[in-house]
């Protein structure tokens, strides 16, 4: 396969089909690297870079991998790109102010892991000024542009890292997100955007060392849920050298996880759903929703007044204070060069007293608090990324109004210590995207991952701006510290008791089926509801269970609070494979109805409440 015959035959830049090409030698890292090249060179002046690598350096850098080989580096020959925010040594960081720029000496855990990886840098991009925006106008950059329709804009303020990904100029981008940057974009340009809980990956690399640092996070723009969850993965892990690192970040499963054959998913209430006039929009999520139950989603309307009142808090309250610590000095010295629109709101961030900022925090606890009982119910919660887009001459008319709509269903998700997969949801009818986000709570990027995944698959769209497909899932690895147990009850997915299986981080693995030598039993009294299995001499038959995963730690605390007669024991699966799971006391099912006929509790259910 010659360059030429891959960029206009393949197009697109995703691991599987970069790595699959590599393993085989149909394409090798300086061939992949040199169209890249073309390709930005085709577009012109799109206003994606800041620092761009000279195309000497970047094939440079291929062409030393392939000497040295193939040696199992995770992102061998891999192009990506990083927002302008970020430090990497010896390149100039702006923070997209050019007065401002210096050269940087240290690059972080995280992109040091990347180089690490073998993966090859291809330039920083464009952003809006100092992280401050969604729109990526606030720049002396010039202003990217939606892949899909120059008038409209690319999203902000991590806009030259999502288009560098939709462009097919390179794999994966590594952006940053304090109110919705590393997903707002994603939405704007057909792409995955993973916003992972605050202190998952470290700071460190981030300009001044972060100028919101107390909820601000790396995130990455991907093709795929599946490309950015292994970026992230490979970034991830507690780094000892930054304060608001953490330590169980090392613990934290991050492969996504299989979606169980039911669950229930939260959407905002009532008038909380908005779009702003835009029907096409709308149209858009009512589809995710139609979709979501096509994939086993029960939909629960939800409460979103603490959430729409957390966003307020974000750059109505003193959060914007957090940023002066970093950039006051920046903005006496060069204020005459600063954007405007960035300049009249870091204006603000002094008018804030500490006693503003202690009843802002404790506000936020509470509403933390008003939403836990909505985690125990739900496995996400779908939101639109964005309630609409705007052309670039109305952000030009109305700059913070307007930026502050895109921020409904985004500014609120740091601050409660959240996590995001901001994935591809459709087209409108003037052919602009749009996508949908899947929140779930810190640390369970696995589950949220897993849903997106299914969810962007189902959609059938190809990537960015490409025509490739989604690639096929790939069977997942169970972490070695996991062990799996089956549920054949209350705790199947999207009975009562699954949430003490997912609050435990639990996985889905796998529908299964035991041999033919179990009864099942209806178990009066219990509450709520729950069945009791146990081994038959004789007239046995197969009952359908469910095969989950979860930590050591959470196994032991799992197995120590199930209640008699209920216990566990070895059971055997038709497929020829024992594994734990929940057995009943022989004594306990004197009396009690025989469901056996069903084939399992969730048909016996059903037939109950028809």
């Amino acid at each position: 396969m010659s360059k030429q015959d891959w960029s206009a035959a393949t197009g697109s830049l995703d691991l599987d089909t970069l790595t699959k090409a590599y393993a085989t030698g149909a394409l090798t890292p300086t061939m992949v690297i040199s169209a890249i090249y073309d390709r930005i060179a085709s577009r012109g002046d799109d206003h994606v870079w800041i620092h761009l690598v000279s195309r000497q350096d970047a094939l440079a850098a291929a062409a030393a991998l392939e000497a040295k080989g193939h040696d199992g580096q995770p992102l061998w020959g891999i192009p990506f790109s990083v927002k302008d925010c970020n430090d990497i040594v010896g390149l100039p960081t702006t923070n997209a102010l050019k007065e401002s720029a210096y050269i940087a000496t240290s690059s972080g855990q995280a992109i040091t892991r990347l180089f690490d990886a073998g993966a090859i840098l291809i330039g920083k991009t464009n952003m809006d000024q100092f992280g401050i925006g969604l729109v990526g106008m606030r720049t002396p950059y010039g202003a990217c542009s939606s892949v899909f329709d120059e008038r409209y804009i690319s999203g902000g303020s991590s806009s030259g890292s999502a288009v560098s990904v939709a462009a097919g100029l390179s794999s994966f981008s590594i952006a940053n997100d304090a109110a919705g940057s590393g997903r707002v974009p994603a939405s704007f340009n057909n792409i995955v955007g993973i916003k992972p809980t605050p202190g998952l990956i470290s700071n460190a690399c981030v300009s001044g060392g972060g100028c919101v640092k107390t909820i601000e996070t790396l995130a990455v723009f991907a093709l795929t849920v599946e490309d950015g969850m292994k970026v992230t993965d490979l970034i991830g892990g507690y780094d000892p050298t930054y304060p608001f690192s953490k330590p169980e970040a090392d613990a934290v499963p991050l492969t996504p996880a299989t979606p169980p054959p039911r669950f229930r998913f939260g959407i905002p209430k009532g008038e909380a759903l908005r779009f702003f006039g835009d029907t096409e929009a709308e149209r858009l999520f009512a589809d995710a929703v139609a979709r979501m139950r096509d994939l086993g989603g029960d939909v629960v309307e939800i409460d979103f007044a603490p959430f729409e009142e957390t966003q307020r808090i974000l750059y109505e309250g003193p959060w914007i204070s957090e940023r002066a610590l970093s950039l006051d000095a920046v903005l006496e010295k060069h204020r005459d060069a600063i954007h405007p629109v960035t300049r009249q709101i870091l204006s603000n961030s002094g008018k804030f007293t500490a006693l503003d900022t202690f009843a802002a925090i404790h506000r936020i606890a509470e509403l933390k608090r008003d939403t836990r009982s909505v985690w125990e119910d739900i496995a996400v919660l779908m939101v639109p990324t964005a309630p609409t887009i705007y052309t670039k001459d109305e952000i030009a008319a109305d700059p913070i109004s307007l930026n502050a709509k895109l921020g409904i269903y985004t500014n609120f998700v740091n601050l409660m210590g959240l996590c995001g997969i901001a994935v591809p949801n459709g087209f409108r009818d003037d052919g602009l995207p749009l996508g949908v986000t899947f929140l779930a709570p810190g640390f369970q990027e696995a589950r949220a991952a897993g849903i997106a995944a299914a969810f962007h698959r189902s959609t059938g769209l190809s990537l960015a701006m490409f025509d490739n497909p989604y690639p096929e899932a790939a069977a997942l690895p169970l972490d070695e510290d996991y062990r799996e147990i089956a549920v054949v009850g209350a705790h199947l997915s999207g009975m009562p008791l699954n949430h003490e299986l997912t609050t435990r981080r639990g996985i889905f693995r796998r529908a299964a089926k035991t041999t033919d030598a179990y009864r099942l039993y209806a178990l009066n009294g219990t509450v709520p509801p729950k069945p009791g299995l146990i081994r038959a001499a004789d007239g046995g038959a197969g009952i359908a269970v469910e095969v989950w995963a979860l930590p050591a730690a959470g196994f032991g605390d799992f197995i120590a609070r199930i209640p008699a007669p209920l216990g566990v024991g070895k059971l055997a699966l038709e497929d020829g494979s024992e594994v734990t799971g929940f057995l009943c006391e022989s004594t306990a099912i004197d009396g009690q109805p025989d469901i056996t006929a069903y084939g399992g509790w969730r048909a016996y259910r059903q037939s109950v409440a028809a």
